[in-house]
């Protein structure tokens, strides 16, 4: 073959290719915009399929800064953890929560007023006069809302949604109160088969932690409380 016409030839080739992918560029984007929209298509679980439990992350503060943070020891497994379960019929979650702690560490805790919390949730009407209020977030000041939740995969086609709440654990040095430095055991540690449990400095928690996404919580909440 001559060279011009083996050069004409390549470049032929190169003008199909190209005008091949110009043809194919509003399909890919048809095709890319309907996954794009599958993602975002809702999932939905009824009650059978889904369990709604919560959890506190407990601080003692000092002079309104976390200082240490409680943690439960899962002797089954010897896993370090937080303090969450399962919110019984009709229990608030905020309830759930506190009842958690208590039961799985024998400390006795109460939400904390968040100064200031990044939140979705819109102002009652009823105090804001706002009667339509954008989705957008906002600075809730001296909040009890949920912080954080997790949405966990429990087995084909059921979830665990974990709600969690900023603690302060109920403890105060010897002498400035009657609040107990070191409570009785829970009352289902042991038949849940929790252990040890305790305050400890944030950075000694972080590193006792078993699970990297109860790591990111505490992070998250010490984030938050600035």
């Amino acid at each position: 073959m001559p060279i011009e016409a083996f050069r004409g030839s390549r470049a032929s080739t190169w003008i199909a290719a190209g005008a091949t992918a110009l043809v194919a560029i509003p399909a890919l984007y048809v095709v890319a915009k309907r996954l794009s929209t599958k993602r975002r298509a809702q999932v939905q679980f009824t009650s059978s399929q889904f369990v709604l439990s919560a959890g506190a992350i407990s601080f003692q503060f000092v002079d309104g800064v976390p200082k240490r943070v409680l943690l439960v020891h899962y002797t089954r497994k010897n896993e370090w953890l937080l303090a969450k379960g399962r919110k019984d019929q009709g229990e608030e979650l905020a309830a759930a929560a506190i009842r958690e702690v208590l039961e799985e560490t024998g400390y006795r805790c109460h939400l904390y007023p968040v100064p200031r919390l990044p939140t979705r949730a819109p102002v009652s009407a009823a105090l804001s006069g706002i009667t339509l209020q954008p989705d957008i977030v906002r600075i809730a000041e001296n909040s009890t809302e949920p912080f954080a939740i997790t949405i966990r995969p429990t087995g084909p086609g059921q979830v665990k949604l974990i709600f969690w709440y900023i603690g302060c654990v109920d403890v105060v040095e010897p002498g400035q109160g009657s609040a107990p430095l070191f409570p009785g055991p829970g009352s289902h540690m042991s038949v849940e088969g929790f252990g040890r449990t305790g305050l400890f400095e944030i950075d000694e928690a972080l590193r006792m932690l078993t699970y990297e996404g109860d790591r990111d919580l505490v992070r998250t909440a010490v984030s938050i409380l600035g």
